[in-house]
């Protein structure tokens, strides 16, 4: 009955990575964690701002490991950070089927809507891989800027999920706190002041199991519901081919458009003027 407590106090990772960089301890990932928690940090750090919440005081991911980091600033913006890493208890996740035809852009909007209605969420909403905004719910102020931090979450989550430690990541800052989960490609943000982090985390994982098999790459931006779905794995359109140069040299002389010949006016020479007779002569100049 003790291996398994056992087995996890020897899994449980204890570190410190300071503003130098330099590293007290094992994260256990060969110092890839450690490296990218400065990252993770600044990128946190600039979603507060935006948000104006304070300043960002702990991290917390959750996946098949659970990490906690407690973070303190220098004068100079620069952050050291106190980690912990353990495995996570194992969590029974939902399984939903929808049945029927649902729209996926009137699921998405169900799904926000279940969030923010767990006690202690001010807002909330999903940013896809592409930055746009499909769909929000709550603070109307706030969830203007869900573009800008829904694509610092997105970030911090892919930061962490390439190490296999979060799907799911809480900022907290001194004011509130700023919920971030993945869905594939994609992340809901959320904000929340003492909210349930059990029932806020039994939500999620009920959103999470709804929208896995929806495309939400092709629900349309938010307030633009004429917009034509954006396929965001899509390459780049490429540029139209430049026009070919002109053709030069003598063989191609004179190709184009040719312009009308003015007609010249004879002098000197070669001008005839009549006289007063009507008789033409010969005008001489000099």
């Amino acid at each position: 009955m003790t291996a398994g407590p056992m087995h996890a106090a020897q899994d449980r990772r204890e570190f410190v990575v300071r503003p130098d960089g330099t590293v007290v301890g094992d994260d256990g990932r060969a110092g890839a964690l450690a490296a990218a928690l400065p990252y993770t940090g600044r990128l946190a750090r600039r979603a507060g701002e935006l948000l104006e919440v304070g300043e960002l005081r702990a991290l917390e991911a959750l996946g098949t490991h659970r990490l906690v980091v407690g973070v303190t600033w220098t004068p100079a913006g620069e952050g050291t950070y106190r980690a912990v890493l353990a495995p996570a208890e194992p969590r029974t996740l939902p399984s939903f089927m929808v049945v029927g035809g649902a729209d996926t852009a009137a699921t998405v909007a169900h799904c926000v809507g279940r969030v923010l209605a767990v006690e202690g969420v001010h807002w909330g909403g999903i940013v896809t891989a592409g930055s746009r905004v499909v769909a929000t719910a709550g603070d109307g102020a706030a969830t203007s800027l869900l573009p800008e931090v829904g694509n610092r979450m997105l970030a911090i989550l892919r930061s962490l999920e390439d190490l296999d430690v979060a799907g799911f990541v809480r900022l907290r800052f001194e004011q509130a706190s700023v919920v971030g989960a993945s869905l594939g490609r994609h992340a809901l943000v959320a904000c929340t002041g003492d909210a349930d982090d059990d029932g806020l985390l039994t939500t999620i994982d009920e959103v999470r199991a709804i929208l896995a098999d929806r495309d939400l790459a092709t629900v349309p931006t938010q307030d633009d519901p004429t917009a034509h779905p954006v396929d965001e794995g899509a390459d780049e359109v490429a540029p139209a081919a430049p026009a070919p140069p002109p053709l030069v040299g003598a063989r191609f002389a004179g190709a184009g458009v040719r312009e009308a010949r003015r007609s010249r006016r004879r002098s000197g020479r070669d001008s005839l003027s009549p006289n007063p007779t009507g008789t033409p002569r010969t005008s001489w100049r000099g």
